[in-house]
């Protein structure tokens, strides 16, 4: 343990070594040289993708090219589910523009996004089954 006392002496100043010099530096500079060398050993050629490898990429591609869709559906499927409140909140209010309902059905025929994923294609199907019914009954 250090004292803070025994840190600044004013001795401990002067007794200070200098660095010696050493000699050898030819030794030095050799060995940069022969470090520096260019090699003479040729760059191994690249290997060709195998079959396994370009399957595996294709499958990467496909999985996220199906999350995006995936994705894309949920997006719709919440729209929907917000068109459908904003149906709901008109009717409590007692009125529902023509120019809404335009907006909303325009909104449920646009183009559909195929997925493999059944449920969730299910799912949104059954969303759009209930606007365009809810749609069908104010339209009268």
């Amino acid at each position: 343990m250090i004292k803070v006392n025994d840190v600044n002496k004013s001795g401990d100043l002067g007794t200070a070594s200098k660095a010696k010099k050493t000699s050898g530096g030819d030794s030095f500079s050799l060995y940069l040289k022969e470090t520096m060398k260019p090699s003479s050993a040729p760059v191994g050629g690249t290997s060709g993708i195998s079959v396994s490898d370009a399957i595996f990429a294709a499958q990467m591609a496909a999985g996220d090219e199906e999350n995006e869709k995936r994705r894309q559906m949920l997006r719709r499927g919440n729209t929907l589910i917000e068109k459908l409140e904003e149906i709901r909140d008109a009717l409590l209010m007692g009125y529902i523009s023509k120019d809404k309902l335009i907006e909303i059905s325009r909104y449920v025929k646009e183009t559909k996004i195929n997925t493999a994923d059944e449920k969730l294609a299910e799912l949104i199907g059954e969303i759009e089954l209930r606007v365009e019914v809810e749609l069908a009954k104010l339209m009268k």
